[in-house]
């Protein structure tokens, strides 16, 4: 039997931002896109029992009437739940070096009053 595995990419994450969004308008359409970067706070407890803080730091990518609706709140600071899923983006630069980046493409941002 050749079972496969469920490919399921839906992440949910809150944190603040880490800058005010940047805001720009592409194509023909002058489509909105906001891309956004949060900072996820989480902490451990080690062997010793000591507590730590760790932060994890997530680009992310929201297109459409979702991003218009970003200018007014999206400053730096702002808490924010955001739901989407992974993208990744591959490219070669001009001197031909390969680069890649994982970020979350938002379906839907949720902001927190703070």
């Amino acid at each position: 039997m050749n079972a496969k595995t469920p490919s399921l990419n839906h992440v949910t994450i809150s944190g603040n931002l880490t800058r005010d969004a940047k805001i720009d308008h592409v194509g023909d359409d002058l489509i909105t896109v906001a891309r956004l970067s949060i900072a996820n706070n989480g902490h451990y407890k080690d062997k010793s029992g000591n507590w730590h803080n760790v932060v994890t730091y997530v680009d992310v990518e929201i297109w459409g009437a979702a991003a218009d609706r970003l200018e007014s709140y999206a400053k730096k600071g702002a808490p924010i739940i955001v739901e989407g899923s992974l993208k990744q983006n591959i490219w070669k630069d001009k001197d031909g070096h390969n680069h890649q980046k994982l970020y979350i493409k938002a379906d839907k941002i949720h902001h927190l009053i703070g």
